[in-house]
């Protein structure tokens, strides 16, 4: 059997120790940084992509991220309008969120139920982009909408960030 031996003195030790712990914190930070330029491309996508939804009402979501836990972070989506956005409302416009079902997102079940109305519905507030302002009769002032299609903003956001993975841990390790 081969044998290998090395001298090497008490100083050398605690000098390569010192180099393996500067090089565990370097890691260490990277990854932290990574999660948060990962987040930080997540939102950027999400928020564009909410903020150009065609949506009747008012579109009130915003996009953060935040910690989740020591190593984990999550790009999080707030606001009444967010559901209706993501996976879409209304007959006119058919669930095509690639996960809502396996989610429990159902076309026309969530809400108030009404996206599975064939007439579309009313509606007091913002018409947004498509909704119609109904101009006389007894509901005069009201919005009427058909819905709106699904803008998978969440969605498209993570496709982004597996598409940029790579290009963004290259981009954080290999900074000093």
């Amino acid at each position: 059997m081969k044998r290998i031996s090395s001298h090497a003195s008490h100083h050398d030790i605690e000098n390569a120790i010192k180099i393996l712990e500067r090089f565990k914190k370097s890691i260490l930070d990277k990854t932290e940084m990574l999660l948060t330029e990962l987040a930080k491309e997540g939102v950027s996508v999400a928020s564009v992509n909410f903020g150009q939804a065609q949506y009747d009402g008012d579109n009130d979501v915003t996009v953060t991220f935040e910690q989740r836990g020591e190593s984990s972070v999550a790009v999080v989506a707030t606001g009444n309008a967010t559901l209706f956005i993501e996976f879409g409302t209304g007959i006119n416009y058919p669930g095509n969120h690639p996960v809502a079902d396996e989610i429990g997102m159902y076309h026309g079940e969530y809400g108030s139920k009404l996206g599975a109305l064939p007439n579309g519905w009313r509606y007091k507030g913002n018409p947004g982009t498509n909704g119609v302002v109904i101009t006389d009769g007894k509901h005069k002032g009201q919005v009427h909408t058909y819905g709106n299609p699904a803008n998978m903003s969440m969605y498209l956001s993570e496709k982004d960030i597996e598409q940029k993975f790579y290009e963004i841990v290259k981009r954080v390790f290999s900074s000093d």
